[in-house]
């Protein structure tokens, strides 16, 4: 059998050459199983060596989360159940936002169903859904266009959320650490969440399981800040006790 340590420096070799790195040539490279090929590219992830996506891992981007396109692909299943627990709390004749990411993507294909609610949101595919669905109370966020998020970002976007108050803000983020909160990769989405928390009513934080225990580079909320977490697996006795004394309202999809 293989040593650990030798998968693990082979990976980074190959990741140091090609910028990324496959499970599955990883798995015949070494005659393992897939799966102890991720629980390798998990750990390198934790410390800072990689990005996980589908079917293996890239660099990280210190500045930036991973294009959308590969984000979708990843909890797929697990999104789909957060976004059908995040539509009961909806109600009609509120003003909601919905930031961009993937499980704030898939929460907001239910808000087709929902005409008398005013959506306001920053996410290019959002508004395309939305739009190609015909809602009648859709407000696209302006400002500049960071096509690796499909998003708009930069001030405006901000300067918009402090002139309104949302009933609630659906929000997602890139990483949930248990020394430093919900934390993000880049500072345009980190100021865009921090405007919503501050004029809205209500924030529900949708974070899948895979989110936590991973840390970001720059801490966008404490604990405290979010009303209502809707995860997708019961959470670790540390972020439990967390949630727990800071009074976050935890929902398990």
């Amino acid at each position: 059998m293989s040593d650990p340590e030798d998968r693990l420096q082979y990976a980074l070799a190959e990741l140091e050459k090609h910028g990324r790195v496959s499970v599955q040539a990883l798995a015949e490279h070494f005659h393992v199983s897939r799966e102890t090929v991720r629980r390798d590219l998990k750990q390198l992830e934790l410390e800072g060596h990689l990005r996980c996506i589908y079917g293996g891992g890239v660099k990280p981007r210190p500045d930036a989360d991973e294009p959308i396109a590969d984000r979708m692909r990843l909890n797929a299943r697990e999104k789909a159940r957060i976004a059908e627990c995040a539509a009961t709390l909806l109600r009609d004749h509120i003003k909601i936002f919905v930031d961009t990411g993937t499980t704030t993507l898939a929460f907001a294909k239910h808000l087709r169903n929902w005409p008398y609610i005013t959506v306001y949101t920053n996410s290019l595919d959002i508004v395309a859904l939305l739009a190609d669905a015909g809602h009648p109370n859709l407000v696209a966020v302006g400002g500049d266009v960071r096509a690796s998020y499909r998003a708009f970002m930069g001030q405006d976007p901000v300067d918009l959320v402090t002139r309104h108050l949302f009933d609630i803000a659906f929000v997602s983020i890139a990483t949930v650490d248990s020394r430093f909160g919900f934390m993000d990769l880049g500072p345009d989405e980190a100021n865009i969440r921090r405007a919503l928390r501050k004029h809205s009513k209500q924030c529900v934080m949708l974070a899948d399981s895979s989110k936590f225990g991973r840390q970001g580079s720059i801490c966008t909320y404490e604990f405290r800040d979010v009303d209502i977490l809707i995860t997708d697996a019961p959470l670790k006795a540390d972020f439990a006790a967390q949630m727990d004394q800071a009074q976050v309202k935890v929902l398990y999809a």
